[in-house]
């Protein structure tokens, strides 16, 4: 294998001829002038070196020249009646950036919608001459859109291709003395199309750069006025003519976009089409396409996403039609990404750009569309889209979302939409995002540029226009049933329409990446406010100072020129590729020991909105002053090392001497994953039907009719191996699945469990009368029948194989259930949560405490009343806090903080306030405790709604809710809010649209959508201010409270556990090192339809190292990836391994079931209690370790969310142990001694050790 060639800058690290030595010793200089310095060239053996001119004083951020300081005057402007005539222009025109003459300048060439494109040639100091006469490259009465610079034939001058509308691509060949030379029809690169962006990479390997051109549409078919559509036989029939171009989704008349094109390059700037239908492109199952995608294409970018080496591509769609992800495999094919590598994309997707943000060496990636960052704005704005409603259990699909997607690589191949946690969700009518490290601080930031003519989306706006339409105007019928409008006619009135909307004027949007997931907006400091409609952005180092600068093209306003101000210190890097590929286009580039350790870039051309850039890369350096690394991955196979780098220096790396790369790029392989699915073992599918929750509170944010199932491992035939039992919903079966003892199941149907359940079940639990006869708990909600009458709890009696309801209803819908000795009698009592109120959401719900005689439970009157209205409760566990043998009880409340209940003996008093817990509120889910910090305390953590929404809530800033019957029909209305930083006041969250439909006073109070995106929560309530209530939360962090004693320590869960609602959370040891891990069930679909899903959650195993610490285990190293909506998660170690196992459950989906494999198998703990807690719920153990200790472990027998793990324990041994403590329910404490070599042990409540009850299988 060839060692990759090392350079440095100063010394000679290989053995040379004496040759090559004098060559350094007489080095060559060259002079260029370069932003009005001459640059004092240094060569070296592959590459070559000069000294940058930074400024000492900067600021952050970048100066808007003027005309008069550039020479710069181009104006992209737009007649208003074509505009009229054809709004597919509105979309703008490109800018390209190269140095056409190769006199180290970067040179600028726009493009006009109906004037005359220009080509500006960079004199110096900022000045720009217009040569687009002599050049040869006007292209006057063209319609052009988009260009880019690109060396096409490998003459090592860059030629220019032009995308134009209904003429494809202009390619011009430049000569090499400033002129080009017109040659379209021989590189065959016309077309019909409407082509808008233009990407070049080498796909196939050959050396070459082809071309993908990113199609649209010439025109839009509405702007025709009508469509005469067929009717044959009673149905409505597209016209043969027009069957490429329309279609009827969904009921809808559709309009179908144009094929995009990639063209094969034979090297000397001659294409050749490549095919869509012959296996070049495969759909995601790697069949071979059956037609090419008609889509309205935007933009599109090849990039390296999955580090193999290969360019892949990225094509952004509007409208209805899909973005396109293609991944080459490098033997000649584009398959389409995995359905689940990706959960959702952008619904208008105009641009994209790829970084790696987080600095883990995976390349993340950010689209844009059209949501503004102004909350009145998004209020006087109409949805580009109609809501789309997702069926139930639908989990491979790929919705699309009317707001910007920030895409976190998890570095298995798919990917994490993180654009809410990020702050980066909104930045107005956006065209193209670009990262660029503004600030040189090694992340990389982003600007956005942004706006449009006319912000068509006012709701106003359109309702006028709607009032003054014709009947039938600009709508499909029936051919020969109406009177229509001529053309000319029909533009007139449009162009009458269009006046009407207002302008949508925005800024550059800016934002600063904090290097935690998080970005700043920083458009008002960083010197990009100027509005306007800016489409197309393109980067260069214009003034040669070693940062990148850029350039806009405007809509009616003259092109920005502006100056980067950073006086940070930098290296610049440029290529010097092989023919044809002379500029490296494909490779990649790494800084080391630089302003972080790590840095990469990938050397792109085009790509970009209807733009190119120039190929110069720019990496920081930071405060530190060492020498510095550069690596070079070549496109071509090849590696180039230099060391010995300096900062604020250019360098241009030469292919010529470098090495042949023979080990592939792509990451290592992980190890074996601990868990491996084995979700065939029990097939199983949670049923859920269908609910109208909106139709009996309209105003819902979210659905609570789709939140089971629980699950549960429970020896429901007393035969010593747990069998794992799932909840259904209403009109299903309880899933009873019998463990074989040899690491199968046997799902169980004759009585009781073949009845159907009457209503949706919550949480199952198990429980033995103290006469041995097991029965199964399963809660009973009400919420969707609204009756008090039948049972809140069914009890599955498996002696008699009966079910019996005797535990009566309530008001409130049964959501979490719990059992504990709360007295310490011996006998296990039950805890029954009120998870809501049906059609009065969000007023609090009841609980209740039955206690156990050991026979039957009955209603704790006294604990009870002190429950009564305590709020929403979602998840509970008990679990002693304080160490005195009695457990309190903790509640998850929605609306509500974290309770406690402190026992005093079976006696309950709340003491939320005295552990200062009530300082949380949230949307808390489910909850556990566990020892996470080995302190031998019982830590709490609790699972919230996550950072990852559109919600926001902050002590500073609650997220509120206002509640009660404001239509006056004995219903609860509700109003949700959100802070208004113009008003400084509480403001409605949802729509004027949204509210009038259950509101609808409030089109009388409010007659326009402008008027209504200023009220505040108060001008809206007006004198019903009075009969509502509100409630509010202050953070939606998951979280965990580490116990000290007296109080509580609140720490946010890793930036990961945020990504998603978190339901269940479960404790114990994955991996057998002894130290307590956390896993997270997440994700929640069943939002309002206005609301996008929450999917960024694969199941979260967070390892702890014993301190409190946790890493979020990634999921191709955990084995664990669960698409759907996790509920109920449950462990046990089900085939008596060792090992700890694990069940998720998922609404309307398949249950999965992971079996640990790689862990170190640990101590089994069976627990032989009383004969009413045979299992020993509530029992506290600890390992001991010689004098050590290891983390204290509780039995729980209902606690995550709606489940229940199995009261054998498996405890992990980092080191023989020694003996085993347990303080039992009660508080008495027993100390056995662990056999040498003891695998699993069964302990009574004398301490002795019991004959085991099955034969394990660890090992």
């Amino acid at each position: 294998m060839l060692r990759p060639v090392h350079f440095h800058a100063r010394r000679i690290e290989m053995g040379r001829t004496v040759f090559i030595w004098c060559v350094l010793l007489c080095q060559f200089c060259e002079a260029r002038l370069l932003g009005g310095k001459e640059l004092e060239w240094h060569r070296e053996i592959g590459f070559k070196w000069a000294e940058l001119d930074v400024s000492k004083e900067g600021k952050n951020g970048f100066t808007l020249l003027t005309p008069e300081q550039t020479g710069i005057t181009f104006i992209n402007s737009l007649d208003e009646k074509a505009g009229a005539a054809n709004r597919v222009l509105y979309n703008g025109s490109g800018v390209a950036v190269g140095d056409y003459d190769n006199d180290g300048l970067p040179d600028i060439y726009f493009c006009s919608l109906n004037g005359r494109n220009a080509l500006y040639k960079n004199l110096g100091n900022w000045k720009f001459k217009d040569v687009t006469s002599e050049a040869g490259v006007p292209c006057d009465g063209q319609c052009c859109r988009g260009a880019v610079f690109a060396d096409v034939n490998g003459d090592g001058y860059v030629d220019l291709l032009v995308a134009v509308s209904g003429g494809g691509v202009i390619c011009f060949l430049n000569d090499g003395h400033g002129k080009f030379a017109k040659m379209t029809q021989a590189a065959g690169t016309a077309s019909k199309f409407g082509s808008m962006t233009m990407a070049l990479a080498d796909v196939d390997g050959n050396g070459t750069l082809d071309l993908y051109v990113v199609n649209n549409r010439t025109d839009d078919i509405r702007d025709q006025g009508h469509v005469d559509i067929q009717l044959v036989r009673g149905r409505l029939t597209i016209p043969p003519l027009l069957k490429d171009r329309l279609l009827f989704m969904n009921g809808q008349l559709m309009e179908y976009g144009e094929p995009d094109v990639l063209l094969l390059n034979d090297g000397r700037g001659r294409f050749t089409p490549a095919s869509w239908t012959d296996g070049m492109f495969l759909d995601e199952a790697g069949n071979r396409l059956t037609n090419a995608p008609l889509d309205w294409g935007l933009s599109a970018t090849f990039r390296d996403m999955n580090n193999d080496g290969l360019p892949d591509l990225y094509v952004c769609n509007d409208f209805w039609t899909p973005d396109r992800i293609w991944l080459n495999d490098g033997k000649g094919h584009f398959r389409a990404i995995a359905k689940l590598a990706l959960r959702n994309t952008s619904a208008s997707s105009m641009g994209v750009d790829f970084a790696d943000i987080d600095l883990d060496g995976n390349l993340d990636f950010f689209v844009v569309d059209m949501l503004s960052r102004d909350l009145r704005l998004r209020k006087r704005q109409l949805p580009a889209q109609p809501p789309l409603l997702l069926p139930i259990g639908e989990i491979e699909n790929r919705p699309q979302i009317m707001r910007n997607t920030l895409f976190l690589n998890r570095g298995d191949g798919s990917y994490a939409e993180i654009a809410n946690f990020g702050g980066l969700e909104a930045s107005e009518w956006s065209w193209q995002p670009v990262f660029i490290d503004v600030d040189l601080d090694g992340y990389e930031d982003l600007l956005i540029t942004a706006g449009h003519a006319k912000d068509v989306q006012d709701a106003d706006a359109e309702a006028l226009i709607r009032s003054r339409q014709r009947p039938g105007q600009g709508s499909a019928f029936v051919k020969g049933t109406r009177q229509t409008l001529t053309r000319e006619e029909f533009t007139e009135e449009l162009m009458q329409h269009m006046r009407l909307y207002p302008r949508l004027d925005m800024p550059i949007v800016a934002f600063h990446n904090l290097g935690n997931l998080k970005f700043q907006d920083v458009t008002a400091t960083w010197g990009t406010e100027q509005r306007g409609v800016h489409h197309a952005i393109a980067l260069a180092d214009f003034d040669g100072d070693g940062d990148m600068d850029f350039v806009v093209n405007n809509l009616g306003a003259v092109a920005g020129m502006y100056r980067n101000e950073t006086s940070a210190p930098r290296v610049s890097v440029r290529l010097k590729g092989l023919p044809p590929n002379t500029q490296g286009i494909g490779s990649k580039i790494k800084l080391l020991n630089g302003a972080v350790p790590v840095q990469s870039q990938e050397v792109i051309c085009g790509g970009r909105y209807m733009s190119g850039s120039d190929p110069l890369l720019v990496f920081a350096v930071g405060k530190a002053q060492r020498e510095m690394t550069i690596e070079v991955m070549w496109r071509s196979g090849k590696t180039s090392v230099v060391q010995g780098v300096l900062s604020n220096r250019i360098y241009e790396i030469d292919e010529r001497v470098s090495a042949i790369r023979t080990n592939s790029p792509r990451s290592p392989i992980p190890a074996q994953p601990v868990f491996k699915d084995v979700s065939e073992l029990i097939a199983h599918v949670h049923h859920e039907e269908p609910y109208d929750d909106f139709e009996r509170q309209p105003l819902l944010p979210r659905k609570l009719s789709q939140l089971g199932p629980g699950v549960a491992w429970i020896d429901v035939d007393g035969d010593g191996h747990e069998d794992l039992i799932v909840g259904s919903g209403k009109g299903g079966q309880l899933a009873v699945y019998r463990n074989d003892g040899r690491g199968g199941f046997a799902r169980i149907v004759a009585p009781p469990y073949n009845a159907l359940a009457t209503r949706d079940q919550t949480t199952v639990l198990g429980w033995r009368r103290s006469n041995g006869q097991a029965v199964i708990l399963a809660g009973s909600a009400c919420y969707e029948d609204g009756l008090v009458v039948g049972s809140s709890v069914r009890q599955y009696d498996l002696a008699v194989k009966t079910i019996n309801d005797s535990l009566p209803g309530q008001e409130s819908s049964t959501g979490p259930l719990a059992l504990a000795d709360m007295d310490g009698d011996g006998n296990l009592d039950l805890f029954v949560g009120g998870r809501v109120v049906p059609g009065r959401y969000p007023e609090a719900a009841s609980s209740r405490i039955y206690r156990s005689d050991g026979r039957r439970f009955q209603l704790d009157a006294e604990n009870s009343r002190l429950l009564e209205k305590i709020g929403l409760v979602s998840g509970a566990v008990w679990s002693d806090l304080d160490g005195d043998g009695f457990p309190e009880l903790i509640l998850a409340c929605e609306w509500g903080p974290i309770r406690i209940f402190k026992n005093r003996a079976g006696k309950l008093r709340e003491a939320t306030a005295e552990l200062g817990l009530d300082k949380y509120t949230g949307w808390w889910n489910g909850v556990s405790t566990g020892d996470i910090d080995g302190d031998g305390k019982m830590d709490i953590i609790a699972g919230n709604w996550g950072l990852n929404s559109a919600y926001r809530a902050t002590p500073e800033q609650p997220l509120k809710l206002y509640f009660g019957d404001l239509a006056g029909r004995g219903t609860v209305d509700l109003i949700e809010t959100e802070y208004d930083p113009v008003s400084k006041a509480v403001a409605p969250r949802r729509s004027l649209t949204a509210l009038s439909l259950a509101l609808p006073f409030l089109r009388e109070r409010f007659p326009t959508h402008r008027a209504f995106s200023e009220a505040t929560i108060s001008s809206v309530l007006g004198e019903q201010q009075a009969r509502v209530r509100e409630t509010e939360i202050n953070t939606l962090a998951s979280m965990i409270f580490f116990n000290r004693g007296n109080r509580f320590e609140a720490v946010a869960l890793p930036r990961e556990a945020q990504s998603a609602p978190v339901f269940s959370v479960n404790v114990g040891d994955f991996d057998g090192d002894g130290h307590e891990d956390i896993f997270l069930s997440e994700n929640f679909f069943a939002n309002q339809p206005e609301t996008p899903r929450l999917d960024a959650g694969l199941g979260l195993w967070l390892q702890g190292d014993g301190t409190g610490k946790l890493r979020a285990v990634p999921g191709h190293e955990s084995g664990v990836k669960v698409f759907g909506e996790q509920r109920g998660a449950a462990l046990a170690d089900f085939n008596e391994d060792g090992r700890v196992d694990l069940v998720v459950t998922q609404n309307g989906a398949a249950t999965k079931l992971f079996q640990n494999v790689t862990a170190k198998p640990g101590l089994r703990v069976r627990l032989a209690g009383p004969p009413g807690n045979p299992t020993g719920a509530g029992a506290m153990m600890r390992l001991k370790f010689g004098p050590r200790l290891g983390p204290a472990r509780e039995v729980h027998a209902g606690s995550g969310y709606w489940s229940q793990d199995s009261s054998i324990q498996v405890l992990g041994v980092p080191a023989p142990p020694t003996q085993l403590w347990i303080r039992w329910p009660g508080g008495s404490t027993t100390i056995t001694d662990i056999p040498t070599g003891a695998r699993a042990v069964t302990v009574d409540r004398k301490g002795a050790l019991a004959p085991a009850v099955a034969a394990d299988r660890s090992r």
